[in-house]
């Protein structure tokens, strides 16, 4: 969990811009990781939707389609007040 937390919170920190070319993330091992990358860099949540930990899915979903009622459903109380403030 805490992996997942820090990963989000490197995204949210700018170090996704790294990411944004989507041919690098195809180089990414974690799948969770990689269809996050791949959500970022082509702007299309349906990778979200590959996501299997749950805050990282509704994290994707709130920053690639722009859904702040996703951030709502996010548990850790730290990445759900991050995502947020992607909205203010």
């Amino acid at each position: 969990m805490l992996l997942r937390i820090t990963f989000l919170v490197l995204i949210l920190t700018g170090s996704g811009n790294a990411m944004a070319n989507a041919s690098n993330c195809y180089s990414i091992q974690n799948n969770d990781r990689k269809n996050f990358c791949l959500a970022n860099a082509k702007n299309q949540k349906s990778y979200c939707y590959s996501i299997h930990e749950a805050d990282t899915k509704n994290f994707c979903l709130a920053k690639v389609g722009q859904q702040k009622s996703s951030c709502y459903s996010i548990r850790s109380s730290d990445v759900k007040n991050q995502c947020l403030a992607l909205f203010k």
